[in-house]
C-alpha cells in the first residue's frame, strides 16, 4: 500500500498543474459517465431533443393534496422530474469546472475577476435546472423569460472574451438540461480550441527583433541615439512599441537586474524590508547550490523569485534573486547563513 509520502507528490503535482488536471479530470468525469449511461436507468437521464422541448406535451400528473385542495401533490413522475433535475445540474456543473480552470490558466498573467469564474460555476448548472422545469409548461417557460429580462447586469466585463465564457456557460447548461453529450463535446472542443490559442499566441504580431530585420531596426536605433542622445525616447519610439507583453516584463526585469548590479550603493535593512532588492550569491555550481540555499529563505525573506543565472567573466555563476525581508529578519543573519553552504563563494545585497 503506498504511503501518504509516496502519495503526495503526484497529488501536488496534479494541484499545481492544471493542464494535467484537467485532462485526468476529463478522463475519470467521461469513464464515470460511461458506466452510468450503462447501469443507470434510462430515465434518470435527461436526454430530450430541442424539438421534443418545445412541441411536447406535458407528462407530468398533477394530484391534488388531501391537506391543501387547491395545491398539488407529489406523484411518480414529478418525483423522476425531481431527478432529472438534479442530474442536469450535476452534470452542468460537472462539465463547468473544467472551463472556469482553463478560464483561470489562461487569463492569469493578464488578470481576471474572481467574480467571473464564479459566475461561471453557478450559471451552467442554474441554466440546466431551469431548462429541464420549463420544459413541461408554456406559461413557466414565458413567465421565467419575463422575470429574466427585468434583471439588470451591471457588471463590466475587463474583456470582449470574457462575455463568450458567460455565454458558453449558458449554452452547456442548455445542454446539459436537454442532450447530455451535446454539453460534454461542447466542454471539451472548447477547452481544446481555447488551450490552443493560449499556446500559440494566435493573432499576435511580435515585435521582429530577431533576424536581419531585428538587426536592422537596432542599428537604426543605435545611430538615432548618436545623433539626437535622446536614448530612452528612441527605445520606448523603435523597439518597446512593438514589442508583446512578456517581452516587455522580461526587458524591464533584466533592465532592473543590471541598474541593481552595477549599483554603488549596498540598500539599507529599511530598504530590504520596504522595497525589492537583489540578493547575489556567487557560486561555483549555480544549480548545485540552489537548494540549499532557497531552503534558508522561508525564515528571513517575506517574498522572493529567482531572476536568473549570470555568468561572470571569470567562468564564475552568480544566482541573482529579487527579494523582500520580513520585517522580523535581520539580513546580516541570512546572509551569513549563505556563506555557510556549499558551492557559494559570496553573497552580496544590491
Amino acid at each position: 500500500m503506498a504511503s501518504p509520502s509516496t502519495r503526495a507528490p503526484s497529488a501536488s503535482r496534479l494541484e499545481q498543474n492544471i493542464l494535467l488536471r484537467v485532462a485526468v479530470y476529463y478522463l475519470v468525469l467521461f469513464g464515470a459517465a460511461f458506466m452510468a449511461w450503462r447501469y443507470l436507468p434510462d430515465s434518470m437521464l435527461p436526454h430530450q431533443t430541442l424539438d421534443s422541448l418545445i412541441s411536447a406535451p406535458s407528462d407530468i400528473n398533477v394530484i391534488p393534496s388531501k391537506k391543501h385542495p387547491g395545491g398539488p401533490a407529489f406523484s411518480g413522475t414529478q418525483a423522476t422530474l425531481t431527478a432529472n433535475v438534479a442530474v442536469a445540474m450535476i452534470a452542468a456543473l460537472l462539465l463547468i469546472l473544467p472551463i472556469a480552470w482553463v478560464y483561470i490558466l489562461t487569463r492569469h498573467k493578464n488578470g481576471y475577476q474572481q467574480s467571473v469564474v464564479q459566475t461561471l460555476v453557478i450559471l451552467a448548472p442554474v441554466v440546466a435546472g431551469v431548462v429541464v422545469m420549463v420544459k413541461y409548461s408554456l406559461p413557466l417557460a414565458f413567465g421565467l423569460a419575463g422575470i429574466v429580462a427585468a434583471i439588470r447586469f451591471r457588471n463590466t466585463l475587463d474583456d470582449s472574451k470574457d462575455a463568450v465564457y458567460v455565454f458558453l456557460a449558458t449554452t452547456v447548461g442548455l445542454a446539459a438540461g436537454v442532450e447530455l453529450p451535446v454539453a460534454a463535446v461542447i466542454s471539451l472542443i472548447f477547452n481544446a480550441l481555447i488551450l490552443f490559442l493560449w499556446f500559440t499566441d494566435f493573432g499576435r504580431s511580435p515585435a521582429p527583433l530577431e533576424g536581419g530585420r531585428g538587426q536592422k531596426k537596432i542599428e537604426r536605433a543605435m545611430a538615432e541615439m548618436r545623433r539626437t542622445g535622446s536614448f530612452v525616447a528612441m527605445l520606448d519610439e523603435q523597439i518597446f512599441r512593438d514589442m508583446s507583453p512578456e517581452q516587455l516584463e522580461l526587458a524591464a526585469d533584466r533592465a532592473w537586474r543590471r541598474k541593481r548590479r552595477q549599483s554603488t550603493d549596498a540598500p539599507t535593512a529599511d530598504d530590504m524590508q520596504r522595497r525589492d532588492v537583489m540578493l547575489r550569491i556567487q557560486c561555483d555550481e549555480a544549480e548545485g547550490a540552489r537548494p540549499a540555499v532557497e531552503s534558508a529563505f522561508e525564515e528571513y525573506l517575506k517574498k522572493w523569485r529567482l531572476g536568473g543565472i549570470v555568468r561572470d567573466t571569470e567562468g564564475g555563476q552568480s544566482l541573482e534573486y529579487i527579494v523582500q525581508f520580513k520585517k522580523s529578519a535581520e539580513p546580516d543573519d541570512l546572509m551569513n547563513e549563505l556563506r555557510t553552504q556549499q558551492h557559494v563563494l559570496s553573497v552580496e545585497v544590491k
